[in-house]
């Protein structure tokens, strides 16, 4: 349901029967709603401008990880504080919420019916059974296994303890655990039974295993959108959000290395089996179940499901072709180029948020898998200076990424929404 503090109704009931409200609570709740999805604050703060001003409450917005700021034009002086918890990213609620900014500036959706429409939104269930997640979490583990050049022990290793992490996540998450420290106790239980894994079968591999178990909550993503935020000066949201996937990425490591000191000081391990690059025809198949389990993951709404599947195809596959021409970050741009035009061209079509095929491809593009690895070599194998090479080389891999992005912002800039009625400038009827 709605938050109290955001629920402010008149008394007067319209034609429809439901409570009236004013602009100004439909504009501060689609805002909170839209940050609480994951909206980047490039998107957010001046989409919500638009529609604020649409509905002739001229607004501005001012958008963190944490928290969200918006100050009404005839409210001078004064300014509204929202503390938004971060959350898993919900492209099904996304989409639904894109759909209604739209709707209001398109279409003239009245406020009443967006207050409706938020209100459906806020109390619809997950798309997905939790059962259904955990096994999706499983899946995701083995494919990424497949696409890091993992053996077959690899592959089965990092579905099987994919499998127990996802249901690990999903009963502490029940259980109220400290959302902080979730991710040190994953890492240390993933490296632990790939550890065990390694001893027990000589041609395991802990590095490569404990990745891909862990790869959905390696914060890759947010990275990138960090690197994007400062690119489109939005430096408080950009530095803030690049110092929480930093400090997610610590605590997943330093969980590992845990995990990798205590086994380590009761047994000796044998050398890791080296990874292999996997065939193209392998790698493409195994993206298919991938995109399938990142559909259920990221909560796509069930339409939206061939988008997200695409996506992972459009960027993998450009990714492998780039590569045989260019030199790697010059691939990673081409690729994030690729995947950028093919969303921004669907989104125009399908009236869509261009997240559904950006956010599930960039997860492909594995800046959070060299992060991984940088750190995992300075902690586990004490080789600072490899492991510094291969952090840049993240950061570098990051910046290809965005610059990608913003590439193909010039080719096929973002549609915008057409007011109803353009030219007009009084607000919709409520």
């Amino acid at each position: 349901m709605v938050p109290a503090a955001c629920a402010e109704t008149t008394a007067e009931l319209d034609r429809g029967g439901s409570a009236d409200v004013s602009a100004e609570t439909v504009i501060v709740e689609l805002a909170r709603s839209l940050h609480a999805s994951g909206a980047p604050a490039y998107e957010l703060d001046q989409g919500m401008e638009e529609v604020a001003a649409f509905l002739g409450e001229p607004a501005t917005f001012f958008s963190t990880p944490t928290s969200l700021f918006i100050t009404f034009t005839h409210e001078e002086g004064h300014t509204r504080l929202l503390r938004v918890y971060p959350s898993d990213t919900n492209l099904g609620r996304y989409a639904e919420l894109h759909e209604t900014q739209r709707a209001i500036q398109v279409e003239g959706m009245s406020v009443s019916q967006a207050w409706r429409r938020i209100e459906t939104l806020e109390s619809t269930l997950a798309a997905y059974s939790p059962v259904l997640q955990v096994i999706a979490f499983g899946i995701a583990s083995a494919c990424f296994g497949v696409l890091v050049g993992g053996n077959a022990t690899v592959v089965t290793s990092a579905g099987v303890i994919g499998l127990l992490t996802g249901g690990l996540l999903k009963g502490l998450g029940r259980w109220n655990y400290p959302t902080h420290l979730i991710n040190i106790v994953v890492g240390l239980i993933a490296c632990i039974l790939a550890s065990l894994v390694q001893f027990w079968v000589p041609s395991g591999n802990v590095e490569l295993t404990s990745l891909a178990a862990l790869i959905v909550l390696v914060p890759g993503l947010q990275l990138t959108i960090s690197i994007n935020e400062l690119a489109t000066q939005n430096l408080a949201s950009g530095s803030a959000r690049f110092a929480g996937a930093m400090m997610s990425l610590l605590t997943l490591v330093f969980g590992v290395y845990m995990g990798h000191a205590l086994i380590h000081s009761w047994v000796e391990m044998p050398a890791p089996t080296p990874a292999s690059t996997p065939e193209i025809i392998v790698s493409m198949a195994s993206v298919i179940p991938l995109g399938l389990s990142l559909a259920v993951l990221f909560q796509a709404r069930y339409r939206d499901i061939v988008w997200v599947v695409l996506s992972t195809l459009i960027g993998y596959g450009s990714l492998r072709l780039a590569g045989l021409w260019l030199l790697p970050f010059a691939a990673v741009w081409a690729s994030a180029v690729g995947v950028g035009v093919c969303g921004h061209l669907i989104s125009r079509w399908r009236h869509t948020p261009a997240a559904i095929m950006l956010m599930p491809a960039l997860i492909l593009l594995v800046p959070g898998s060299l992060g991984f690895f940088g750190l995992s070599a300075i902690l586990l194998d004490k080789d600072l200076p490899g492991g510094i090479h291969i952090v840049s080389t993240m950061m570098l891999t990051s910046v290809a990424i965005v610059a990608g992005l913003l590439t193909t912002d010039v080719i096929v800039p973002p549609p915008t929404a057409t007011p109803a009625g353009q030219g007009s400038e009084t607000a919709p009827p409520r």
